[in-house]
Formats: structure tokens, sequence, C-alpha cells
């Protein structure tokens, strides 16, 4: 009775996820991993239609390709995990045939009423998939997926435990673990229950996550020049200003904009403008350390924090890269532009209690003083910029 009751519910749910996934899939065309999970379900749910229609049917069909059913629905998960991961693609083709391997002798068996063996080589092959599958998830080194993949590949190897334990029974005792072993029974027909639902919801977990960093990368990162914009810059200042309380190392923030870029934008229009800036992100990330951070405050104005930095250290790294950008050619179409910029910086200098708008404000008044000298040249913050207020310079 609880083998029947476990069977009606879990073809219940394979027919309810079938659909539901289908219909995910049709509505997310470019999803390859999204398109196999529902692969899998379609093939559990056309092997529960097999069991359900037993009476009718040839026994080789109800019960021989019934058999190759769950393998070939975890054969078309795991290529949807490897598709999500972007690992182990290749596998897919060892599931395949794998399953089309397996499939005459789980025909032949059924006609020749070697069940008992058929549900091993069953049980053999799902262990196989299932250990696979959460090795795959567990190698895979994505920080944002990290809990439903943990989720899944702990389920799987449970999975993947109990069915190594029925094929070990079989081999021992020659029968079948509901003769000779109840508790592997309940336990599978648990696991196959469990399987059906948490297997999908967790993998739509592991897909919801990812989803949701790539749209918070998205509101952080400027889409013309790729660097981070206003928002991603305060985030990250957030951390080094942590950082820099927690430890004392001295961070220095950069403010500088291309000179007259007001003519460059009048004389090649604002397309050309933009791919300057954008060939100047470029070169900005190329003279950096892996550890600075470069952001794009809005217009052609940019902000770099440099971690570690002190007052002593700024200016050397910034002339550096004030002189190079004036030697570089930007490439607009056949023609190389050439430019200068003005550099403001502001440095933490052990001070308690600052805040990223006072050091990002200090380095726009430096800035101003820059350009106010005769621009294509580095200033560092100092008290007497404030008290003399910002110079009303163009760009």
């Amino acid at each position: 009775m609880l083998t029947y009751a476990i069977g009606f519910v879990q073809d219940v749910q394979l027919a309810c996820f079938a659909v539901v996934l289908t219909c995910m899939a049709l509505q997310d065309r470019g999803s390859k991993s999204l398109r196999w999970l529902a692969y899998g379900y379609i093939a559990g749910f056309g092997g529960a239609m097999l069991d359900l229609g037993g009476r009718w049917l040839p026994h080789w069909l109800s019960m021989g390709v019934f058999m190759a059913a769950a393998p070939v629905g975890y054969a078309c998960f795991s290529i949807s995990v490897a598709h999500f991961t972007r690992r182990g693609i290749r596998l897919r083709w060892l599931w395949l045939l794998v399953n089309l391997g397996a499939l005459p002798f789980f025909v032949s068996w059924s006609v020749t009423g070697h069940m008992s063996a058929s549900a091993t080589l069953q049980d053999g092959i799902l262990a196989v998939e299932t250990g696979l599958t959460a090795l795959l998830l567990l190698s895979t080194n994505d920080r944002e997926t990290r809990w439903p993949r943990r989720t899944i590949s702990g389920f799987l190897a449970l999975y993947s435990a109990i069915e190594v334990s029925r094929v070990a029974i079989y081999i021992v005792t020659g029968k079948m673990p509901a003769a000779v072993a109840p508790w592997a029974e309940v336990a599978t027909g648990i696991v196959y229950v469990v399987s059906c639902s948490v297997l999908p919801l967790a993998f739509i977990w592991m897909m919801n996550a990812r989803l949701l960093l790539h749209l918070n990368r998205q509101s952080m990162i400027d889409p013309l020049t790729e660097l981070l914009n206003r928002r991603g810059l305060q985030a990250a200042a957030d951390v080094e200003l942590s950082r820099y309380e927690r430890t004392g190392r001295d961070l220095a923030v950069v403010v500088l904009d291309p000179d007259f870029f007001k003519l460059l934008n009048d004389r090649y229009g604002h397309a050309g403008g933009d791919a300057i800036l954008c060939e100047f992100s470029v070169f900005l990330r190329s003279m950096i350390r892996e550890t600075d951070i470069a952001g794009r405050a809005g217009g052609e104005e940019f902000v770099l924090i440099l971690s570690g930095t002190d007052a002593d250290t700024a200016l050397t790294p910034i002339e550096r890269l004030r002189s190079a950008v004036a030697e570089y050619g930007f490439e607009l179409g056949s023609r190389l532009i050439h430019i200068t910029a003005s550099f403001g910086i502001s440095v933490s200098g052990g001070r308690r209690n600052l805040t990223w708008d006072k050091l990002q404000y200090e380095a726009d008044m430096a800035l101003y003083a820059a350009k106010a000298a005769g621009r294509n040249r580095s200033r560092l913050y100092d008290e007497t910029l404030t008290a003399s207020g910002p110079s009303l310079v163009e760009n």
C-alpha cells in the first residue's frame, strides 16, 4: 500500500513539474539548462504514464522502457547542471550513451522476467549519475549559488548512497531490498518523492541567485565604460573604509577627468566622445593595480580608490598615470587623438570617522585646484583648498 501511495504522489509531482518547467523553457528559449531540466521531467512523466498504463501495454514497453525513464530523467538533470555551471558539458554524450546502451537490457530482461537484474541495473546507473552530478556541483566555484548548489549536491549524494546500498544488498543476498531490507525500500521511496519536488525548486533557487547577482552587478556598473557607477563606487568605498578603520592602512581617493572634453564632443560629436571615454576606461584599468578600484562618477569624471596608499606614495603613481595619458594616442576612426587629464587626490592620512562623501569632496577640491593651475597636472588636497573654495573652471 505504501509503495502505491508513494508512486501516486511521485506521478502527480512529475506531471505538475513537467508542465511548469516546459512552460518556463518555452518562455526562456535561450536557457539550455532550463530546457534540459524540462526534458528530465518530461522523461519522468513519460515513465509514470507507462507505469499507469501497464495493464494495457506490452510488457516490454510498460516495464522495459519504464525502467529506462528514471535514468534518462536524471541524465537530463545532470546535463542541465553541466550547462548551468558551464562545466562537464562533454559528459552529456556519456550519459546518453549509457542510457541507450542500457535500454536493450531493460527491454530484454522485462520480457524474460529478470526484473531483479533490471531494477539493480537501474539503481546502479542512478547511483553513478547522481553521485557525479553532486561532485560537479560541489567542485564549481560560484559564490552566488553556493547554498542552492550545496542543497542539491547534498541531496544527490544521499540519493547516490541509497542507490549504492540497494545494489550492494542485491549483490550480497541475491534478493531485492524489499525482501531482505525493508528500510532500504522505505528510504528509496521517500527519496524518490522528495527528489521530484526538491530538485526543481532548488534548481530554480540556484538560477534565481545567479540572476539576482547579475541584476545587482548591472545596477552598479556603468553601461558605457563597464566601470563602477556612483552606486558601485559607494559600495566599494564602504568596504575600503571599513578595512581602513579595522587595519589603519591608508587609502587614497582620486578624482580625474580629461581636459577640455567639451571641445572633443563639439568637434567629434557625442558618439566620438563616448568612443574616447570607452578607450580611456580600458587604458585606465590597464594602468592601475588589481587591488585598485576604478569607476565613472558621471559625464567624463572618473574616480580611483587606491588601497594601501598614503600621502607620501600617492603622487608617484598618479603622476605616472598623468604622463601616460598625455603620451597615449586614442583611436577615433583613422585619427589618433591626444588628450590630457587633471587629477585631484585625497588621502585618509590616519584620520578617524572618515566618510566617502568627505574624501570625494576633498578630491574634488584638489581637482578644481589642478584645473585652475593650468590643467594636465595632479594636486594633493590640503586644508587651504577648502578655505579658498573651488574655482569655477570649465572642463
